[in-house]
């Protein structure tokens, strides 16, 4: 359960918004620990609405394709992961999990992980060798092809700042004749 409720923080924001108070001061009159939580809400209203405020759902399971899509769009849009948590309605360290995840293990890293204590083994002594777990052939090509989406994505934002640079050296060299 989290901290502040649905409506006290749809009131706080609506305060800060309507009266153009400064963080601290609406702080101050809610009793909220934090500016930085109060700064959090009023973008999350700014970009998805209020509906962004509203508790996000704890233990529930996300597919791999939809934790790829979020990583995804991530890396091929310019946007904070705080940006990318409120689209898609998640928890901004829920996000920030599973890049990381990506980013060290690959599709891999997002699997979903079996619940509950392993089983124990009848010989204690008994060393486990852990190993590496291998993609499949799926997962191989999916990963592929989120890097090359990443990659172009890249390349574009490149090739944008190269046109600008162009467009203003051009200018440049107009005003000066």
């Amino acid at each position: 359960m989290s901290k502040y409720s649905y409506q006290f923080k749809v009131r706080a924001v609506q305060d800060y918004l309507n009266k153009s108070h400064d963080y601290s001061l609406v702080c101050q009159k809610y009793g909220i620990s934090s500016n930085h939580s109060l700064m959090a809400w009023v973008q999350d209203v700014q970009a998805c609405g209020y509906e962004s405020l509203d508790p996000k759902r704890s233990h529930r399971i996300y597919s791999l394709d939809y934790k790829l899509q979020v990583i995804t769009y991530y890396r091929t849009h310019e946007l904070s992961i705080d940006k990318v948590a409120a689209k898609f309605n998640l928890n901004r360290t829920q996000v920030y999990s599973w890049y990381r995840k990506y980013k060290n293990e690959g599709i891999v890293g997002l699997r979903s992980k079996p619940k509950g204590r392993p089983a124990k083994t009848m010989n204690k002594h008994k060393t486990i060798n852990k190993y590496k777990i291998k993609p499949t052939k799926e997962e191989q090509y999916r990963q592929k092809i989120a890097d090359l989406e990443a990659k172009i994505a890249d390349q574009e934002m490149e090739i944008d700042i190269l046109k600008k640079l162009q467009a203003l050296r051009q200018q440049r060299g107009k005003n000066k004749h």
